[in-house]
C-alpha cells in the first residue's frame, strides 16, 4: 500500500534566548491511505510540534529544520513552497484540542463554516459545499437540528457540540488526511467516547486517514489501527495497535503501560522526568530513566529496527517478554 504521509529523519529546533531547543530528533512516521495512526507520548514530547510542522504553522524566524523531510501526497512540505500550500489547502485538515478557542465568539457558526470553505477548496477541484451540504455534514456528525446550529454563536453550543462542528468542518473539504490534536482532552468522559466513535466511523466510511495525537492510551486503543510512541522528541516504537498493547518492546512503552491503573494491580510510576530539549542527553533520550540502559545507550542513538512484521523499536536492549494486554 502506498504511503500518504511520509516523515523520515526529521530534526527540528526552536531558537531561544538560552540556545537551540532540539524539539524533534530524527523522527520517523508514516500514515497510509485510510489508516488511523495514534501519535502517543507525554506532554512536551513533540506531538503538537510535529503536527504543526505538517500544517506549516510553526513560528517563522524561530524554527530551524536540521534534517529530514515531510512528504504529504508526494509533495515535500518543507521545500516545495507553492505545491505545499496547494496540498495544505485541499488535502489536509485539522481538528483542534480546544474547539472554543478556535471559533470567533463574535460570529455565528454558519458564517464561520462558510468563511472557511471560501478558501479551503474541496480536493480535486470539487464544488464548494453550499448550505445543504453543510447541513448534511452537521447531520452526519449527529448534531440535532443542524440547520438551527448554523444560526447559533459558539458559546450557545456545548463542548461536545463544538467539537462535532469542528469534525464536520474538517470533513467538508473532502481531505485525504485529518490531523486531530488531542480532540477529546477538554471533554468529559462520556462525550469523549462519543466523539472518538464518531471520528473513527466517519473516517472509515469516507476513506480518510487520521493522525491522532494523544497522551491517553485508552483513547488510542479505541480509535487507532497503528500506534507511534514518541519520547522527548524521538520515535521510540511503532506497532499495530493489538501488538503494541500486548507486547511492547521499548522499555519506555512497557513502563508507560505499567503506569496505568488496572484492577488488582497498583500502577507503577516512571522515575525521573522528561529531559529539557535545551540540553537533551546523548544517545537514547530515555537512558537516564531506563533500567536497561548500558554504556552504548548513553553514547549512540538507536535506530528503528523491525522485529515482528510492522513492529519497530528504537532500543539497544528491547523488552522481549510479553506484557499483559491493556483492558480499557
Amino acid at each position: 500500500m502506498t504511503t500518504l504521509l511520509d516523515i523520515q529523519k526529521l530534526s527540528l529546533s526552536f531558537r531561544t534566548e538560552k540556545g537551540p531547543a532540539r524539539v524533534l530528533d530524527m523522527v520517523d512516521l508514516a500514515v497510509k491511505p485510510g489508516e488511523i495512526v495514534g501519535l502517543v507520548g507525554e506532554s512536551g514530547c513533540g506531538k503538537t510540534t510535529l503536527a504543526r510542522a505538517i500544517l506549516g504553522t510553526l513560528p517563522e524566524g524561530l524554527t530551524e529544520i536540521g534534517s529530514g523531510h515531510i512528504r504529504l501526497d508526494g509533495v515535500d512540505m518543507l521545500r516545495d513552497g507553492k505545491a505545499a500550500e496547494r496540498v495544505r489547502g485541499s488535502t489536509v485538515t485539522f481538528v483542534p484540542q480546544d474547539p472554543f478557542a478556535s471559533f470567533n465568539p463574535l460570529f455565528r457558526v454558519g458564517t464561520q463554516i462558510r468563511d472557511l470553505m471560501r478558501w479551503k477548496a474541496p480536493r480535486e477541484g470539487g464544488k464548494r459545499p453550499g448550505d445543504d451540504a453543510i447541513i448534511a455534514m452537521l447531520d452526519a456528525v449527529q448534531l440535532p437540528q443542524p440547520k438551527a446550529i448554523l444560526a447559533k454563536y459558539p458559546h450557545e453550543l456545548s463542548g461536545g457540540q463544538r467539537q462535532r462542528v469542528m469534525i464536520a468542518m474538517a470533513l467538508l473539504p473532502q481531505p485525504r488526511l485529518i490531523i486531530a490534536d488531542e480532540p477529546t482532552t477538554a471533554l468529559d468522559v462520556t462525550v469523549q467516547a462519543q466523539i472518538l466513535g464518531l471520528l473513527r466511523r466517519l473516517a472509515v466510511e469516507r476513506g480518510v486517514s487520521v493522525l491522532f495525537t494523544t497522551h491517553d492510551l485508552g483513547a488510542a486503543w479505541e480509535i487507532c489501527d497503528r500506534i507511534v510512541v514518541m519520547y522527548a522528541g524521538q520515535t521510540a516504537e511503532i506497532a499495530p495497535r493489538d501488538e503494541f498493547f500486548a507486547a511492547p518492546r521499548h522499555p519506555y512503552t512497557s513502563m508507560l503501560l505499567d503506569s496505568l491503573p488496572e484492577p488488582g494491580r497498583n500502577p507503577v510510576g516512571i522515575p525521573g522526568g522528561v529531559p529539557s530539549p535545551l540540553s537533551p542527553p546523548a544517545g537514547c533520550r530515555f537512558n537516564p530513566r531506563c533500567p536497561r540502559a548500558s554504556d552504548i545507550c548513553n553514547k549512540t542513538r538507536p535506530e528503528l529496527t523491525e522485529g515482528e512484521a510492522g513492529h519497530l523499536v528504537a532500543c539497544h536492549h528491547p523488552v522481549t517478554a510479553k506484557a499483559p494486554a491493556l483492558h480499557v
